[in-house]
């Protein structure tokens, strides 16, 4: 048993380690539907493994919920050390769902709040003014309850891509590789190990994500170096999620989108300052500004602003303005708006640009 201080009398609290059983493990199951951020980011639960019985089986505990991004999770809690065989219903899960329609995961929806053991959700949805027709839930609108953003940002969002995340006590080697290499394929996928304590008499869940492991200062080129108290900052911890939860979410996405098509020319991303973070190439970086809510701003660290226009000229890019942001005199920047769209023209100069291409290689290869 180990004691920890609390409030500001420095009152001392006992905490004990609690081993999970079945009755824990429902606990648990039944606060992740009513308040998912357990689970480390916003999340809103939408369905289970039952809604879904062409690809579940009999005893699946799998919930599907949507991000703030509007990607779907198949989101699995086990007892124990997760391993693959336990998975194979939430990979059939995560996949199932990139066939669907953001109407068909609504009507889904509807029949999953209509269950009398999801009563207490549903009268939480009821208290936000989520708008629910008889046969559907507009996803829509409870998106943008939720997560306190406009409905309009969402509709052309829902369900773009698809995700894993995996609750467990301890992940066996073989699963671990599996996440990993799906992350390494852009499929995000995370497994999170969670612990039961009991705190001052009441039980306290606490999960952190072990798969691919969250560790600041090993991203950063000094990881030698004793990490320091900034590892604590929200951003250092929770990384793309942090900067995500700040922009509109089809910037997000946007954000998303840029991350996962740089793969192959990043050598590091690093979360760095509450307003922006860095993406290091094996030749260039870029600095990504996350200021303002309708606003993303790439930078070209290290160049001038005239080297900046003339290599996004042979991408066909010469109208997009090189600006300067107060502050930053040593990236040139670009803002990215929530109506564009991240097209091949800006993944091919990206690339380039990380990798220390001359401007245009990619799209001289390509017509080749």
């Amino acid at each position: 048993m180990s004691k920890m201080y609390t409030g500001a009398g420095r009152v001392f609290q006992e905490i004990s380690p609690l081993p999970m059983d079945e009755e824990g493990l429902a606990d648990i199951r039944r606060r992740v539907k009513l308040q998912p951020k357990f689970l480390g980011e916003p999340l809103v639960v939408i369905a289970e493994a039952e809604d879904f019985p062409a690809v579940s089986r009999p005893g699946d505990d799998t919930m599907i919920a949507i991000d703030s991004i509007g990607r779907c999770a198949a989101i699995s809690i086990s007892m124990g050390a997760a391993d693959i065989g336990q998975q194979t219903s939430t990979l059939l899960l995560a996949a199932n769902l990139a066939s669907l329609t953001g109407e068909e995961l609504g009507r889904i929806a509807r029949n999953f709040i209509d269950r009398p053991a999801n009563e207490p959700l549903r009268r939480l949805w009821e208290d936000m003014d989520v708008e629910m027709s008889d046969d559907s839930v507009e996803l829509a609108s409870l998106l943008a309850a939720a997560f306190e953003r406009d409905a309009e940002d969402f509709f052309s969002l829902i369900n773009n891509s698809q995700r894993m995340i995996i609750a467990a006590e301890a992940f066996a080697p073989r699963l671990s590789g599996i996440i990993e290499w799906m992350n390494s394929r852009g499929v995000n996928s995370i497994g999170l190990r969670y612990r039961k304590f009991i705190v001052g008499g009441q039980d306290v869940f606490f999960a952190e994500q072990m798969v691919p492991r969250l560790d600041p200062s090993s991203e950063s080129p000094s990881a030698g170096r004793k990490p320091s108290s900034e590892a604590a900052e929200p951003w250092r911890i929770k990384g793309k999620a942090f900067y995500a939860e700040r922009l509109n979410p089809r910037l997000a996405s946007t954000l998303d989108e840029m991350l996962t098509a740089t793969r192959k020319s990043t050598f590091t991303v690093n979360w760095h300052n509450k307003y922006y973070f860095w993406v290091r190439g094996p030749r260039r970086n870029l600095r990504i500004r996350v200021y303002s809510r309708d606003r993303l701003e790439i930078g070209f660290y290290n160049s001038a602003p005239a080297a900046v226009t003339d290599f996004l000229e042979p991408y066909g890019m010469g109208g997009v303005e090189v600006i300067s942001v107060g502050g930053y005199s040593d990236s040139p920047f670009v803002a990215f708006g929530p109506e564009m769209r991240l097209d091949e023209r800006w993944i091919a100069m990206l690339n380039d640009w990380l990798s220390g291409a001359n401007p245009g290689k990619t799209k001289v290869e390509a017509a080749k």
